[in-house]
C-alpha cells in the first residue's frame, strides 16, 4: 500500500516533464534533447523506487538473512521518508529524490552481494548500467561514494548483528551542491 502511494505521488512529481526545467535550471550548456533524455532516463530511474522497496521487504523475510536485509532495509527507508538528507527536495523539487533511490537501488545490490542465496524477488529490475552512470555522474561530487559507502557499512553491520557475529550533533548548515548535468548527459551517451 505504501509503494503504492509512493509510486503515485512520483508519477505526479518526478515526470520527465516536470523533471526537465529542473535540469535545465542547473545547466545552460546542454541542449533541450539530451535535456530530455536524462529527464526520461531519470523518471525511469525514480519510478523503480516501489519495486526496490517492495524488493527490499521482500527480501527482509528469506531466510537465513531476512533479518539482517530488514535491519539494513529500515534503515534506508529512514533515510528516504528524511527530508533533511544529503540532496534535500526542498531545494532541489524532485531530483532531490535521487540520493533516496541511488540508496535504495543500492541497497537491493549490495543486500544481494552480501548475503548468498538471497534472491532478488520478482517485480523489481535493477536500473540499467547507463541510467546508473547517468545517476552518478549527476549527483553531487562525493555523494554517489559516500552512499556506496553507507549502503556496503549498512549491510555489513546489519550482517553481523543478525548472524552471530551516541548521536551525534547535527550540522546547522549542510553542504551547498550543485547538479552535475554535462556529466550526466556524457554518461548518458550524447546523442543516441
Amino acid at each position: 500500500m505504501i509503494a503504492a502511494l509512493f509510486s503515485d505521488a512520483l508519477a505526479d512529481r518526478a515526470s520527465a516533464t516536470r523533471l526537465e526545467p529542473l535540469l535545465a535550471r542547473e545547466s545552460d550548456q546542454v541542449d533541450g534533447a539530451n535535456l530530455h533524455r536524462l529527464a526520461e532516463a531519470l523518471e525511469g530511474y525514480l519510478a523503480g523506487v516501489p519495486d526496490a522497496m517492495n524488493a527490499l521487504i521482500a527480501m527482509g523475510k528469506q531466510p537465513p538473512y531476512g533479518r539482517s536485509v530488514a535491519f539494513a532495509s529500515g534503515q534506508v527507508l529512514l533515510y528516504l521518508v528524511d527530508e533533511d538528507d544529503l540532496f534535500g527536495e526542498a531545494e532541489f523539487g524532485a531530483l532531490g529524490l535521487l540520493d533516496d533511490a541511488y540508496l535504495i537501488h543500492t541497497c537491493v545490490a549490495a543486500c544481494r552481494a552480501f548475503f548468498p542465496g538471497i534472491e532478488q524477488p520478482h517485480g523489481y529490475t535493477p536500473p540499467d548500467y547507463a541510467t546508473a552512470a547517468a545517476v552518478r555522474a549527476l549527483l553531487p561530487a562525493g555523494v554517489p561514494e559516500a552512499l556506496d559507502r553507507t549502503c556496503e557499512n549498512l549491510v555489513r553491520v546489519a550482517g553481523a548483528m543478525y548472524s552471530g557475529g551516541g548521536p551525534g550533533a547535527a550540522a546547522e548548515d549542510g553542504p551547498t551542491f550543485s547538479l552535475r548535468v554535462e556529466e550526466a548527459v556524457a554518461a548518458l551517451g550524447a546523442g543516441s
